[in-house]
């Protein structure tokens, strides 16, 4: 299934890209929630399974749950790049950077955080391009890693 990419301003609304995918949760996931690929599940083979993140497995993340999911075994439509306002913050507030704040999926709540300096290894999956003032009421940009075509 091809994404539709609307984005010609026509309406006076600025229509951004976004990509989603179909998925097999292996657990409850709530919308919102940021999810990673599972590997521990090989049902309908490699990188099709996810799950609420957590921190250690966060260079697993992909992005952040459409819709939710009650029980593993359920399909979930996943947002895997784009601009996403649904997503909430581990903890605190966040401000914009001028280098663009990169994030990461954290602890089994699904939540976002900072990637800190001293984690440089671990890979992002998206950047802040809204601050933080609450836990709830920020945006991120989802990298398109380019998995899902």
């Amino acid at each position: 299934k091809m994404s539709i990419h609307k984005i010609d301003q026509v309406d006076g609304v600025a229509n951004i890209p976004k990509k989603f995918v179909t998925l097999t949760a292996t657990g409850a996931i709530a919308k919102g929630q940021v999810v990673s690929m599972d590997f521990s599940v090989l049902t309908n083979g490699r990188g099709f399974h996810v799950k609420v993140t957590d921190q250690n497995d966060s260079p697993l993340a992909i992005g952040v749950a459409a819709e939710a999911a009650a029980a593993s075994g359920d399909e979930i439509r996943v947002q895997v790049a784009g601009f996403n306002d649904d997503v909430t913050l581990a903890s605190g507030t966040l401000t914009l950077s001028g280098a663009g704040t990169r994030l990461i999926g954290t602890n089994t709540s699904g939540n976002v955080r900072e990637l800190a300096a001293a984690n440089n290894f671990t890979t992002h999956f998206a950047i802040l391009v809204k601050a933080f003032t609450t836990t709830s009421d920020g945006a991120i940009f989802i990298r398109d890693h380019g998995y899902y075509g």
